[in-house]
């Protein structure tokens, strides 16, 4: 009696296993949606050549110049804002679709409001779809078929669409100058409210002195070689962006700084200015034009007087 009991009950779940299959296969077909999981992923970067990103706010081609990520073919990607990306578009799944009731809507925002990404590899075009999302944590990607789907990346809880909003000046290589010690001809600092503290550092026979030092501590001046040979900002802004900035652009700057080195095109020019009270970043004028943010906590160690390079 239980036998067949079992075995009706084996039978029932079944029928009813067959029954559910059949109907997510009619639904799927009806609302047009289907789960495939790597719809926007791309499985081999390295054959990207250029990405386009267009949006309200953004306008940016990220494209590879004789070897070279380039941003808008005027600067040098970020390795490591090119790595993230790569990485994004490597790992990107599909995880739901959008609700039903909710679709259309979803739609015309990603559409309307979202940005439309363009990859390209050496044999045209890879995938074009459009990104969107709430701006905090889900993230829509919509493809030809104008389907919003709801996307993210394993194993990590981020706003994937992110990455496609950044702007100009962050996609940039924060990297300003790059030499050694031993490629370093000259260092000026000057300071127009101190100039007793001036300070010029001058590669000559092999050596490296500084003029009116008679007892040069050369281990100083070797760690303070050494610690400027990389030289970056943190961030990099555009005029008009910040009123505080702008305006103290204007003011008398707190130093002047100018290095000529091997492996550098034109000498780096930067003009630095007190830090806003409060701030923990100082403002730096590169090259008399591009503006740049510096922390200050990282940055001072650039600010030496004569005093450091003397033996006592």
């Amino acid at each position: 009696m239980q036998r067949k009991k079992n075995i009706a009950l084996f039978v029932t779940f079944l029928i009813l296993l067959v029954w559910t299959i059949i109907f997510l296969n009619l639904e799927g077909r009806h609302s047009g949606l289907s789960l495939e999981e790597n719809k926007f992923s791309v499985q081999d970067t390295s054959s990207i050549q250029e990405i386009r990103i267009n949006g309200p706010s953004v306008s940016n081609t990220l494209s590879k110049v004789n070897g070279l990520w380039m941003v808008n073919e005027k600067y040098r990607l970020d390795p490591s804002m090119q790595k993230v990306l790569m990485s994004v578009l490597y790992q990107v799944k599909v995880s739901r679709t959008v609700p039903k009731n909710a679709l259309d809507r979803i739609r015309d925002e990603v559409f309307e409001k979202g940005y439309r990404i363009e990859i390209i590899g050496s044999g045209g075009k890879m995938r074009v779809f459009y990104a969107g999302g709430n701006g905090i944590s889900l993230s829509y990607f919509m493809g030809d078929d104008n389907i919003p789907f709801i996307v993210h990346l394993p194993g990590y809880e981020s706003y994937v669409t992110g990455i496609f909003e950044v702007k100009e000046n962050d996609w940039r290589d924060r990297k300003i100058f790059q030499t050694s010690w031993l490629g370093i001809k000259s260092i000026q600092i000057t300071y127009p409210s101190q100039k007793e503290d001036n300070l010029e550092i001058i590669a000559k026979d092999n050596l490296y002195i500084i003029p009116g030092i008679v007892h040069l501590d050369t281990v100083a001046l070797m760690k303070y070689l050494d610690e400027i040979s990389y030289f970056y900002t943190d961030q990099f802004i555009d005029h008009g962006n910040f009123p505080t900035y702008d305006s103290l652009i204007h003011t008398e700057p707190y130093a002047h700084f100018r290095i000529d080195a091997l492996g550098l095109r034109d000498r780096v020019n930067i003009d630095f200015f007190k830090a806003v009270p409060g701030e923990k970043v100082m403002l730096g004028v590169l090259n008399q034009d591009q503006m740049c943010l510096f922390s200050r906590q990282r940055i001072g160690t650039v600010f030496k007087k004569r005093s450091y390079f003397t033996v006592d």
